[in-house]
């Protein structure tokens, strides 16, 4: 009997142990909750170690908590201290540390937190190995979250295919991994096999969803703590030291609670009035929200999270494939609670912004910024939307502002670059979109605008260096195609330009600017017909674009087809009245039309807006032409000098100095500010022979290359100083 008492319990089987051990936090749960030997002095050294170790980490303390994971460690080396070792170094940004610590650890979430390490350190290889177990994405470790971390890994690889894979099957497995949609939807618009947009409807549906949060809730259930934080522990440390080590007073907890019942009531109306302030004042200064065909939507009606997703969804899916009215229409049905949200507001923005409308883009960032003044997300096209618009006094604010906020974001320094680069300063832009690209290089839009850059200052090489950077970090970001064609255009290698434009449409076939240019490539290739045809698909996607229509006149011109010409040239004199080259383009088509006095009119106006312009002697010359001819039309109320603009008693006298009689785009109509001539701003686009049009010859078709700079006019597009 004797000896049969003290027989051992046998040893529990392999299999069992195994099962165990492929659970991961589970393991790490029943090794950390293993009852230890205690003197009857009190608890043993580890449970001690474990308190102070989860304390640290609740606390955020964690140089404290490697302090005592290394204790763990040296009492007990094993795959379970380990990982909590690795986890304290991660939490204290020692990836380093961490990674080498958790080489050859076995528990699925030790490889998890292994490939993590290894993606903030580039080492994509090292982070797919700690990832794949059996080499298929079925067997990825941490379920959806390992997934969506392998995407990341395949598509900083350049392997886009496996990574729209990898989003999908996560997508599959936990519907509401938002941001594995985020980069499926973008990604797979750039594959051959893209999908409609109909996957929004399928993946965010209410079905999936409770069955996704079931399988969530048993496995919450188990662990509801972060790895390391065993239950029973926990409970003893809240027993131990309710109040962060400090031991508890009843008396006192009695008193702060008649004191926080006494207080409570004030509190809630103080609370009350201040957000019932804050709400007036946003409502105040909020711009109006799109209206909807549905109409405003009922802030207090019940939305579900799948439901929501799925509106959310769309949206985004229309943003990336560049469909941006129909994506401001989407969030426009939002309920108000989550329209008005930083994150909402920063997709609307971002839609007015890729449809060229900067005014309602500044409008939807300022109000995203007013919500939440420390974002730092889209600060880079808020930035270059008031770039845009020349408003030199809120980009260098926002700029300052950002500076103070944090300086570890590539946003803050695409910010100040674009601030310098308002103000002519090339040179230390350059370095400030360098510093962007140091703390993030996986940041695109920060090469594409140190390539601009670098075209303003004609270093033409180090710009092709900046774009193809840019491509090779995403095939789809428009903008560094179109900068690739500029500068082919620049240099007159014109199949070059076209091939790259083409490429730019492919991804943005909205983009008014961008048909601009292809009309552009294609009339200079001697395809007049197949220019005219993008320049209509031009004026059709913005009807505002008066570059569209200048264009096309100048084709239309080269075509012989001066009556048309003339239809489309009045549209752009309605659009910016003040643009020299087209009153010089009106009087070469009134000149062909033989209505000589409407040509002269034309002329003087011309000179008068370049008085000091190197096209002065082309302008004289086409004037001499007149005069030497003769002007042969009888008058018709449009006199040289001081001019009648119309006969009768309400006749407008305009002088020699004005332009249009009517003051457009925030423009004086004084004969002083008129006269005084707009500096010309360096280029940052295509350099020569925008405006230029004709048929009379190489240096006729040369005069006028650009318009006059002035703030919003729409013939600012494609002249200097522009960019995508």
């Amino acid at each position: 009997q004797i000896a049969a008492s003290v027989v051992p319990r046998p040893p529990r089987p392999k299999s069992q142990r195994q099962r165990n051990r492929r659970h991961g936090v589970h393991g790490v749960r029943r090794v950390m909750e293993r009852p230890e030997a205690e003197s009857s002095s009190g608890p043993s050294f580890l449970t001690q170690a474990k308190l102070a170790y989860e304390y640290s980490l609740k606390n955020l303390l964690w140089k404290q908590a490697v302090f005592y994971a290394e204790r763990l460690v040296a009492e007990r080396p094993c795959d379970e201290t380990t990982y909590l070792l690795g986890l304290a170094y991660f939490h204290n940004q020692e990836m380093a540390r961490a990674q080498w610590h958790l080489q050859g650890n076995k528990l699925p979430d030790a490889r998890y937190l292994l490939a993590r390490c290894c993606l903030q350190m580039k080492r994509w290889d090292l982070a797919e190995d700690a990832l794949l177990s059996g080499g298929t994405l079925n067997d990825v470790v941490n379920g959806a979250a390992g997934l969506f971390l392998l995407g990341q890994v395949q598509e900083r690889q350049g392997r886009r295919e496996q990574a729209v894979q990898c989003y999908a099957k996560c997508l599959q497995d936990c519907p509401f991994m938002w941001d594995a949609y985020e980069r499926w939807s973008w990604l797979e618009l750039g594959s051959p096999s893209a999908t409609p947009a109909s996957l929004a409807a399928t993946t965010f549906s209410d079905e999936k969803f409770a069955q996704s949060f079931v399988t969530t809730k048993e496995a919450s259930s188990t662990t509801s703590r972060p790895a390391g934080f065993g239950s029973h522990a926990s409970d003893r440390l809240s027993r131990t030291s309710p109040s962060r080590g400090m031991a508890p007073n009843p008396a006192a907890n009695a008193r702060n609670d008649v004191k926080v019942g006494l207080n409570r009531r004030d509190r809630r109306e103080s609370w009350h009035s201040r957000n019932s302030m804050v709400e007036g004042q946003l409502q105040k200064e909020a711009p109006r929200r799109p209206s909807t065909q549905d109409g405003v939507s009922n802030s207090n009606e019940s939305l579900s999270l799948a439901s929501l997703l799925c509106k959310l969804g769309i949206a985004l899916h229309a943003l990336h494939s560049f469909n941006c009215h129909r994506a401001v229409q989407e969030l426009a049905s939002l309920p108000k609670r989550h329209y008005e949200t930083s994150y909402v507001l920063d997709l609307v923005g971002l839609s007015y912004f890729e449809s060229a409308d900067y005014k309602k883009s500044e409008t939807a960032y300022n109000q995203a910024w007013r919500i939440e003044p420390y974002r730092v997300e889209g600060l880079e096209y808020y930035s270059s939307a008031l770039w845009h618009l020349r408003r030199d006094v809120e980009l260098c604010r926002l700029a300052q502002q950002c500076l103070q906020w944090d300086r570890l974001k590539p946003q803050v320094w695409c910010v100040v670059g674009n601030c310098f680069s308002l103000q002519k300063e090339h040179d230390a832009a350059i370095k400030l979109f360098k510093r962007a690209i140091q703390v993030d290089s996986t940041f695109t839009y920060a090469y594409t605008l140190c390539g601009h850059e670098f075209v303003a200052c004609e270093k033409i090489d180090k710009a092709v260096a900046m774009y193809e950077n840019a491509l090779n970090l995403d095939p789809r970001h428009y903008n560094a195609w179109w900068g690739l064609g500029n500068i082919y255009l620049r240099q007159e290698e014109h199949e070059n330009a076209k091939y790259h434009f083409y490429k730019a449409l492919q991804v943005n076939a909205s983009n008014s600017v961008l048909r601009c240019y292809l009309g552009m490539v294609l009339s200079s290739l001697k395809q007049p017909l197949l220019a005219l045809e993008s320049f209509d698909q031009a004026a059709q996607a913005e009807p505002q674009n008066g570059m569209a229509y200048f264009q096309k006149a100048c084709v239309l011109m080269s075509l012989d087809r001066f009556d048309e010409a003339l239809s489309d040239l009045k549209k752009v004199r309605c659009l910016a009245p003040k643009e020299a080259c087209v009153h010089f383009q009106l009087g070469k088509v009134y000149m062909k039309l033989q209505k000589d006095r409407k040509a002269l009119f034309h002329f003087n106006i011309a000179m008068d807006l370049n008085r000091d312009s190197k096209d002065y002697h082309t302008i004289k010359m086409h004037i001499e032409k007149l005069h030497i001819r003769g002007i042969s039309e009888e008058p018709t109320g449009e006199v040289t000098g001081s001019r009648m603009l119309s006969a009768g008693p309400g006749a407008v006298v305009v002088s020699s100095a004005i332009s249009s009689p009517t003051p457009l785009y925030g423009q004086s109509s004084s004969p002083a500010s008129a006269s005084r001539e707009p500096q010309p701003t360096p280029v940052r686009g295509l350099a020569g022979g925008f405006w230029s049009g004709g048929s009379s010859g190489p240096s006729e078709r040369r005069a006028l290359p650009y318009p006059v700079q002035r703030r919003n006019s729409p013939l600012s597009w494609g002249g200097p100083g522009f960019r995508i």
